[in-house]
């Protein structure tokens, strides 16, 4: 098993967040790894890599460190540095299993004994082994409490719809020949999950997961510009927003359903200021993000629909 973390600027990031950089790796030791791929794309004055060699050194870990040899425009992003670690993977190591762990996720006690006690990588059919990703902040569990939702259940589904690289393992066979798209700096952890699925490989869900935890200084929801971005490469690459605007296009009855869950947004409006409300967390700068935040659910949502009606 090879270990590998993307990372920019992370040491200085989890400032934010109530956890440190050690705190992360002191959490997957509990899964049996000689090596950490580093491929990391921080700033000069970054201290990330001098945590991860620090933190191997005392902990008797390889550590292997790159930054990511492709760029897009220019510049290095998400997807960039999810290939740069597969290579490094295929090139320096013969192990069977790469995992991706965050760097803004602890591994909760007993994720490496759940794998083991359910022989999990023992089925030679497993090309996937995800954890779930459980929010440290209640707001979104608060809402979906509010509207009857298991928890649980939505973040499983949003890992079959999306994919997802909090706490992956990825068999060394189902990676061959992936060749990530260097642009997407959104939904490379999508790319990666339906090329493992396309292939037959089976994904499984490992229920104790992790705690991930927000990094970085708050800041507003994505805007326009940033949805339509990531809606469009969705489409291009058919992932994620991509199979939602096939499904759609599949039949008039499919489209009908689509244009129903236009209400959604508008109707998720009351029990998320109801939640906000019960938690004493709601200002008039709290409602105005949530307006925003439901107008640009609902304006999302209208551009697949109006995309799938250039599908055949």
């Amino acid at each position: 098993m090879i270990v590998s973390f993307i990372t920019r600027n992370s040491a200085e990031r989890l400032r934010y967040s109530g956890i440190t950089l050690h705190d992360v790796l002191n959490s997957s030791l509990q899964i049996p790894y000689k090596s950490i791929i580093l491929v990391d794309d921080s700033s000069a004055e970054s201290k990330t890599i001098q945590v991860f060699r620090e933190w191997c050194d005392a902990h008797n870990k390889e550590l292997v460190v790159s930054n990511s040899r492709y760029s897009w425009n220019g510049r290095s992003t998400r997807a960039t540095a999810r290939q740069t670690a597969i290579d490094i993977f295929f090139e320096n190591f013969k192990d069977d299993f790469l995992m991706f762990v965050d760097d803004d996720v602890i591994l909760r006690d007993g994720w490496w004994r759940w794998i083991e006690e359910n022989r999990v990588l023992e089925d030679d059919e497993v090309g996937e082994v995800w954890g779930i990703n459980w929010d440290v902040a209640s707001a979104r569990k608060g809402f979906l409490d509010l509207c009857c939702i298991s928890f649980e259940k939505y973040l499983v589904k949003r890992f079959r719809e999306r994919g997802g690289t909090h706490d992956t393992i990825y068999r060394r066979e189902a990676l061959k020949g992936i060749s990530i798209p260097p642009e997407l700096h959104v939904y490379e952890d999508a790319y990666i999950h339906f090329w493992i699925s396309r292939a037959g490989w089976k994904s499984v869900i490992n229920p104790i997961g992790v705690l991930h935890y927000p990094s970085g200084p708050p800041s507003g929801s994505a805007s326009i510009e940033e949805i339509k971005e990531s809606i469009r490469l969705a489409i291009k690459y058919g992932v994620y927003e991509g199979e939602t605007l096939k499904k759609y296009s599949s039949s008039r009855l499919r489209r009908m359903i689509g244009y129903l869950s236009l209400t959604r947004p508008i109707l998720g409006f009351l029990p998320i200021s109801l939640n906000l409300i019960r938690s004493k967390n709601l200002n008039r700068t709290g409602f105005m993000e949530i307006c925003r935040q439901q107008y640009l659910k609902l304006w999302a949502k209208w551009q697949i629909l109006k995309a799938s009606k250039t599908l055949k």
